[in-house]
């Protein structure tokens, strides 16, 4: 196979290997398959999950449940060192 990258992209493979992460485009390039797949079969496995989430929220926004950009960011951040704290 044959492939044809843009300057953008091969300028990033090519730090990649410059850092030493790969030793070829190619095990990049497979890397970054695997990575794609490892999302693909997450995203599957918490399809349910992820649609209740989003019918929850779409059903606070509708009864006017909301919260200013700067309230959800706290509120992020609160989860976020939650999570870090309980591990």
């Amino acid at each position: 196979m044959n492939l044809t990258l843009d300057p953008a992209t091969e300028q990033r493979i090519q730090r990649e290997i410059d850092l030493g992460h790969y030793r070829d485009p190619a095990e990049v390039i497979a890397r970054a398959v695997a990575l794609l797949e490892a999302e693909q079969e997450w995203l599957l496995r918490n399809k349910e999950v992820i649609n209740q989430r989003l019918d929850e929220s779409f059903a606070q926004a509708e009864s006017g449940q909301v919260h200013t950009p700067e309230e959800a960011r706290r509120i992020l951040e609160r989860d976020r060192q939650t999570r870090i704290a309980s591990k």
